[in-house]
């Protein structure tokens, strides 16, 4: 059973495993080309459902100091992610293009109805009360807006497993298990979560664009 929302507290170990891990790269190591290449992709595929040009509104959730957002072409671009300030003063990238502002996908700054695309890659795991974003960006999507999707999801078994190792390792320890990802899902859980929203135009499981 899916956890409906997590402690501030954890949250707060999460955003800082986060931070550190971001702060071991400069510019110029981030992964440029495979991101270039992952929205080349998503790009053509987006295409299939939906009409693409200058006017099309892209928001993407989480975007980390570099993600698919910066590599999508001519749109109305946003992006948002909890830590926005901490990839403007570290980077050296052109954020205005992407209109990067500091925030959750549990409470969107934006208004009803405002995007026809919104971005979700490798995002749901990170946040304090998954079904809130989702519940969120189907507020901020148009009627016949797309979500982009994508997350890493586990076997029951492992997760029995990492259920164990997490105890022993919070008493033996003192430490977390896994503490950037606050949930851990099985496809299941994803695939209900969706549901609740959204209905699928398209799905792949196992392999990352």
């Amino acid at each position: 059973m899916i956890q409906k929302k997590i402690s501030q507290k954890r949250w707060k170990l999460a955003q800082k495993s986060e931070e550190e891990f971001w702060s071991r790269f400069n510019t110029r190591e981030l992964s440029h080309e495979k991101y270039s290449k992952k929205a080349r992709i998503l790009l053509k595929k987006l295409k299939e459902f939906v009409d693409v040009n200058k006017n099309t509104r892209i928001l993407q959730i989480g975007c980390g100091p570099l993600d698919l957002i910066n590599y999508l072409g001519n749109m109305k671009k946003y992006s948002l992610d909890p830590l926005a300030d901490f990839y403007k003063d570290k980077f050296d990238i052109n954020y205005k293009n992407t209109n990067l502002v500091k925030g959750m996908g549990e409470n969107l700054p934006y208004s009803d109805k405002n995007f026809d695309i919104v971005l979700l890659p490798n995002v749901l795991d990170h946040t304090t009360n998954p079904e809130k974003v989702l519940s969120e960006i189907k507020r901020v999507l148009k009627n016949e807006g797309i979500l982009y999707f994508d997350v890493y999801f586990y076997q029951k078994n492992f997760l029995r497993l990492a259920s164990i190792w997490r105890f022993f390792n919070k008493i033996l320890r003192k430490k977390i298990f896994n503490p950037a990802h606050p949930y851990m899902f099985t496809l299941k859980e994803v695939k209900k979560l969706l549901s609740n929203k959204f209905y699928f135009l398209f799905e792949e499981v196992g392999r990352d664009i």
